[in-house]
């Protein structure tokens, strides 16, 4: 029974003989063929939940993580803005010298090469950083402060674009808010229909208020201002004044001005507050700047020591373009003898026509006149103070930074010497961007004086 259909008869003896398979193939298909998986709905049930769990686990612990590493503070990078001819907060981190033997036009004559004195310190710290709050409508600030002195009027806007506004009255008093991109100011002023006045700083003594009056004024009208900032070290001073008007005699009035350095938590600022009153302790000026504070932010602090090396690369890189012409090209120095002639003699001029010489390129004398560089004149910084100055940022937004104000010995040539100061940037240049100039003589910003 080697025969497969032989052997399914003999397993169906009903079958007899005449038993056919009709598709032996699909039978086999049957039997080869695994039977169907009950479908387990609970553990795909389970199997997905599970999978989800570990998914969200997931998710939480990698928020978590990352709201761990943004609990620290975190700290902008202060980008300092492009210097504008309106504004009057300095645009990079650069070197303030006060002294008045250090001009603008000096620098140009002499190189400072800046040292470290023993006295300065190699750590760091910390410093206040605030950011500053402004009016958000300078014709409503206008009318606000000339309420508080008693102006009224409608505010006028000076330049068609919102940056002055003024009011005026008939008596000849005016009060202007002004946002140029910096600080914006708020200025008063009583003007006189005087056609002539000369001023005396003698003799006015004994005739206006005393200091701690003009105080108590000027405190009453920033509690009014409202701004928060305080002001501390008063200035005196007193001048006498006679004016002159046709047909009137010559009147004689005296008048007191005290200033002020504008300090925000006991620190000095680079704003100041200015006010004259007469002897009838009536005001005639005043001035400050218009700004609040938003919360101090803590910043890390470069050394003074590292600072003072700030100076110096500052210097070496200011002098290292003293050839450029200042349109960001250099200045080719003089070479060989003038090889281009004069325009000759025409006969309108009265002379008699020549032929223009022709230039020769060829000289034996090949000297280059180099000009030559500025004295190098050594300054040993010696102590140091922190304030605080204002800055534009390229967002628009205005910042106090923390700044060092070092004074130092500068040691002339000649043997004489004279103590100056200057001013950097304090916060730490990784949280400094300045803007990187194009050409001129100062490719890393203005250095002012």
């Amino acid at each position: 029974m080697s025969d497969f259909n032989e052997r399914l008869r003999a397993a169906d003896p009903v079958a007899g003989t005449n038993y056919e398979l009709r598709d032996p193939n699909a039978l086999m298909a049957r039997i080869m063929t695994p039977p169907p998986r009950v479908r387990r709905h609970v553990l795909r049930s389970f199997q997905l939940r599970m999978a989800g769990a570990v998914a969200m686990a997931s998710v939480l612990t990698v928020g978590g993580i990352a709201a761990l590493e943004n609990a620290g503070p975190s700290l902008q990078i202060f980008a300092l803005g492009a210097s504008s001819a309106h504004k009057s907060t300095p645009a990079t981190p650069g070197m303030v010298g006060t002294s008045g033997a250090t001009s603008q036009m000096m620098r140009l004559y002499e190189e400072f090469n800046f040292g470290a004195g023993p006295s300065l310190s190699a750590s760091g710290g910390s410093g206040a950083a605030y950011q500053l709050s402004f009016p958000t409508n300078g014709a409503t600030e206008n009318s606000r402060i000339a309420a508080i002195f008693g102006v009224s009027g409608a505010p006028v806007d000076q330049n068609g674009d919102a940056s002055q506004w003024t009011i005026k009255n008939a008596q000849g008093e005016e009060v202007d808010y002004a946002n140029y991109g910096g600080v914006p100011s708020f200025s008063y002023n009583y003007f006189t229909s005087a056609t002539s006045s000369s001023v005396s700083s003698d003799g006015a003594s004994g005739h206006v208020p005393s200091p701690s009056t003009l105080e108590g004024d000027v405190q009453s009208y920033l509690t009014k201002l409202g701004y928060g900032y305080q002001v501390t070290d008063p200035t005196f001073s007193t001048q006498t004044d006679v004016t002159s008007s046709a047909g009137q005699p010559d009147v004689t009035s005296y008048q007191e001005t005290v200033n002020y350095n504008v300090v925000v938590d006991g620190m000095l600022t680079d704003q100041y507050v200015s006010f004259t009153v007469d002897q009838n302790n009536s005001v005639v000026s005043a001035s400050g700047p218009v700004f609040s504070t938003m919360p101090v932010v803590q910043y890390p602090l470069q050394s003074p020591v590292a600072a003072v090396s700030s100076l110096e690369a500052q210097q070496r890189a200011l002098f290292a373009n003293a050839n450029d012409n200042g349109s960001g090209g250099s200045v080719a120095p003089a070479t060989g003898p003038l090889t281009t002639a004069p325009s000759p003699p025409t006969a309108s001029d009265g002379g008699t026509p020549v032929p223009t010489p022709t230039p020769t390129s060829a000289s034996s004398d090949t000297t280059t006149t180099a000009p030559s560089g500025p004295p190098i004149i050594d300054v040993t910084l010696d102590s140091d103070t922190l304030s605080l100055q204002s800055y534009v940022l390229t967002d628009n937004s205005v910042w106090l930074l923390p700044v060092y104000n070092f004074t130092g010995t500068v040691a002339n040539n000649d043997g004489s010497t004279y103590t100056s100061t200057w001013s950097t940037i304090a916060v730490d240049p990784a949280y400094v961007q300045a803007p990187v100039a194009t050409g001129g003589l100062n490719p890393g910003g203005p250095i002012l004086y």
